[in-house]
Order: C-alpha cells, then sequence, then structure tokens
C-alpha cells in the first residue's frame, strides 16, 4: 500500500512538472495589456483599426461634448474621451498627457477612443 501511494505521489509531481515547462512565449497574459511604447501620432493615424496604441501629446482644442484634438511633433489626432476618463483631473493646453485606447478608422477618418488618460507632469 506505501509502494502504491509513492508511486501515485512521484507520477503524480512528475506530470506537474511536465506541465509547468512550458515556454513562456506560450503563456497567456491577463489584465490591461496597454502597450508599454509610446509611438507617434502619426504612426497612430496609420496604425490598423481596432488595434491599441499610447500616444503622448497636448490637447489643442474641444471639438465637441467629448472629443478633443490632441497633437505632437507629427502631427494631431481627433481623440474620445469621455467623462469617467478624466477621473475628475483638469487639463490645460500646457500639460502633456499620455493616452492609452484603441484606433477607430472610418472611410474618411481616424480617431483614438481613449481607455486611460495620464498627466504627465
Amino acid at each position: 500500500m506505501k509502494k502504491l501511494a509513492a508511486i501515485s505521489i512521484f507520477a503524480g509531481i512528475v506530470g506537474l512538472t511536465a506541465c509547468n515547462n512550458q515556454p513562456m512565449s506560450n503563456q497567456q497574459t491577463f489584465g490591461a495589456n496597454t502597450p508599454s511604447q509610446t509611438i507617434s501620432i502619426k504612426q497612430a493615424l496609420s496604425a490598423r483599426d481596432d488595434s491599441y496604441v499610447t500616444i503622448e501629446g497636448r490637447i489643442l482644442s474641444q471639438v465637441d461634448n467629448d472629443e478633443y484634438i490632441i497633437a505632437d511633433e507629427s502631427g494631431q489626432i481627433r481623440v474620445e474621451i469621455d467623462n469617467h476618463i478624466w477621473r475628475g483631473q483638469n487639463v490645460s493646453s500646457q500639460d502633456k498627457v499620455r493616452l492609452y485606447g484603441e484606433i477607430d478608422s472610418e472611410w474618411n477618418k481616424t480617431e483614438l477612443k481613449v481607455r486611460e488618460l495620464t498627466i504627465i507632469k
């Protein structure tokens, strides 16, 4: 009986070890998965529809209730920032912001639907 228990434990350990020896590239990552690399607005304008990007720049103007124009050295893009994204923060045109969001490309325009806004000090 003791031999059977020892063999079962050994087989279980060997099985778990084999399962845990997967290459790192096959492991899934959960959470926000925000791109850590910031790209230029020019690059964002040519990004694939529905892709997620991070950009930095200054908000130049408010176009509509939740739509703004943001610019960097490479160009400008229209962004949609819902009220809850602001989290009570006030931003002036002098403040540099980092925006993370989803590219929305339609027939004749590309905009960024912002999911996260950070003021860069």
